[in-house]
C-alpha cells in the first residue's frame, strides 16, 4: 500500500487540525470554568458586603426619618424669618441667631452619619 505525498500531507493536516481543535476546546473549557469560579467568588463577596452594610443602611434610614422632622420645623421658622419685611437689614436679632444654632444642633445630633460636626459660635 503506497501513499502519495499529497495523501500523507492531507492526513497530517487533518490530524493537526483535530489536535488544535481539541486543544482549543480544552483551553476554552478551562477558561470558562475559571470564569465561573471567579464569578462565584464575587457573588459570595457581594452577599457578605450586603449583609454587613444592611444594619448601617437601616440606621441611616432611621436617622434620615428623624432629621426630616427636625428640618421641617427649622424650615418653617426660616420661611417666617425670610418673609419678614426687615430681612434685608444685616443685623441678626436673637431669633435669627437662635434659628442658626438650632440648625447646627440638629445637624450635629443626627446619628448614623460619618460627617464631622458643624462648628457653631
Amino acid at each position: 500500500m503506497t501513499f502519495s505525498i499529497r495523501t500523507v500531507l492531507l492526513i497530517a493536516l487533518a490530524v493537526m487540525l483535530l489536535g488544535v481543535g481539541y486543544g482549543e476546546l480544552r483551553y476554552r473549557n478551562g477558561w470558562y470554568a475559571h470564569a465561573d469560579y471567579i464569578n462565584a467568588l464575587a457573588a459570595n463577596k457581594r452577599a457578605k458586603a450586603e449583609k454587613a452594610i444592611q444594619p448601617v443602611e437601616q440606621k441611616a434610614a432611621q436617622a434620615s426619618e428623624e432629621s426630616k422632622v427636625i428640618y421641617r420645623t427649622i424650615t418653617r421658622d426660616v420661611v417666617k424669618y425670610v418673609q419678614d419685611p426687615n430681612r434685608t437689614v444685616c443685623q441678626f436679632d436673637d431669633d435669627a441667631v437662635q434659628l442658626r444654632q438650632r440648625a447646627i444642633d440638629a445637624a450635629n445630633s443626627i446619628s448614623g452619619f460619618d460627617a464631622a460636626p458643624v462648628q457653631g459660635k
